[in-house]
């Protein structure tokens, strides 16, 4: 599996949704006394979207917690951000410069620059980092493009937590950060660097199916992300989808299966673990209960 599908994948795994038009979707039936409600995010969108979708303040004052994929204030505490700050780095004889020969690196380094440049950020001080760190920062880059406005500190998925905050309800978490951080930076750095100079040479066609996708999303064209996580030209692929998608879902619905009866929950997710036969939704459908979207 290249990084590059890994890149795809997880950008998928923040936009993709089921092929109705519809972000927020209620969990009710199988002996709940009151009912959840599922969320599909856009890790990059920002809060404003949140009042354009339909039932939100419902969900909100309706649950008695928040479920992220990790917890939000888990992200920011100090020790997180030093564990993940080490995780990107790569092992001394296993920097960029040694994992890529002169003509892997030019490729790299001229898509870098592309999105860097400007910022006076040069390849040659990001070498020490595992190339899924900087295939990632060029992923994200791909979509701020898409969002002028882009602040990390005002995303949905974050603003959601915060609301239902706001609102008395408490925040969990559906994985640890270090979970993520494995998925994301602690694979073989071979093919780190393999999928780093495949993305480089394709950059043009993601960057425009990124902005696709940022589109579909704030649009609610779920139709068309649909048709777009399921398309093996763009790089999908059985093994990506579990290991990315279908393995987590199993996981969270595990983990509902035993929260939602005690605590109403509005669990908010990257979309793309929505849809599909191996999807959260149909995952919970599976167990007895009610799955339908909020109208």
């Amino acid at each position: 599996m290249t990084m590059k599908r890994i890149s795809l994948i997880l950008a998928l795994v923040l936009l993709a949704v089921a092929a109705q038009a519809q972000l927020l979707w209620k969990v009710t039936g199988n002996g709940l006394g009151r009912p959840s409600y599922i969320l599909g995010t856009h890790h990059m969108a920002p809060s404003t979207m949140i009042d354009q979708i339909k039932g939100i303040d419902q969900a909100i004052s309706g649950c008695d917690i928040v479920v992220g994929e990790v917890e939000k204030d888990s992200l920011t505490s100090p020790e997180v951000q030093a564990r993940m700050a080490q995780d990107m780095i790569a092992p001394p004889d296993s920097t960029l410069d040694k994992l890529l020969n002169s003509q892997e690196y030019a490729i790299v380094e001229k898509v870098f620059n592309k999105y860097f440049g400007t910022m006076g950020v040069k390849l040659s001080q990001m070498k020490s980092f595992k190339p899924s760190a900087i295939s990632t920062q060029m992923q994200a880059m791909q979509s701020i493009k898409y969002f002028p406005n882009y602040d990390t500190n005002n995303l949905i998925d974050i603003a959601v937590q915060a609301r239902a905050n706001d609102a008395g309800r408490p925040s969990a978490g559906l994985e640890t950060v270090q979970e993520q951080i494995d998925l994301l930076f602690n694979g073989p750095l071979r093919e780190q660097a393999e999928g780093l100079v495949e993305a480089c040479k394709q950059d043009e066609f993601f960057q425009a199916q990124s902005v696709a996708l940022a589109d579909a999303y704030m649009s609610q064209n779920l139709d068309k992300i649909y048709q777009v996580m399921t398309d093996a030209t763009m790089g999908s692929s059985e093994e990506s989808m579990e290991a990315f998608i279908y393995s987590r879902n199993r996981a969270w619905a595990a983990k509902l299966k035993t929260m939602m009866p005690e605590r109403a929950c509005l669990v908010c997710v990257g979309a793309g673990h929505l849809p599909g036969v191996q999807g959260l939704l149909q995952l919970l459908r599976n167990e007895g209960y009610t799955v339908e979207p909020v109208q």
